[in-house]
């Protein structure tokens, strides 16, 4: 039943990709999506986290290339979010770190997207960097504190 239930969100949010998608950046809200999809099941039900959401969630962080980008990803993966029943923020925001990056930044309902920003000079410890697969070394700030 909550296999099911987890198919239908992504199903749903596979038809949300043509509504949505961020001009001001170069990834798209798409992608995105894509990317993180894999994902849905460990916000919502817990256990392990799949390789395929880790490999989103790399493809991701080595997307992100400008402030815009960033900004673009937050409000993309919030605004996703809130269609999501039983979603768990906390579980959401673990994901990264269970993925062996320490490269994004939280996303809850209250968080302002237009907020992020970028610190530099700051290293991107990841299992992708460890692999020797490159890495912008940028990490985002969490606009809620």
């Amino acid at each position: 039943m909550a296999v099911t239930k987890v198919a239908l969100v992504a199903t749903m949010i596979a038809c949300m990709l043509i509504t949505c998608s961020y001009s001001k950046s170069t990834l798209t809200c798409d992608q995105i999506t894509i990317w993180l999809t894999p994902c849905i099941a460990y916000a919502v039900l817990g256990g392990n986290v799949s390789s395929l959401c880790c490999q989103g969630i790399y493809s991701l962080e080595a997307a992100k290339k400008s402030g815009e980008d960033r900004r673009g990803a937050c409000q993309c993966i919030k605004d996703r979010a809130a269609y999501i029943p039983g979603i768990d923020y906390d579980r959401v925001n673990e994901i990264p770190e269970k993925c062996g990056t320490k490269c994004s930044y939280k996303v809850y309902p209250s968080t302002n997207c237009s907020a992020v920003q970028v610190e530099l000079p700051l290293e991107c410890v990841s299992k992708k960097k460890e692999l020797g697969s490159p890495n912008d070394g940028y990490v985002l700030v969490d606009p809620t504190g």
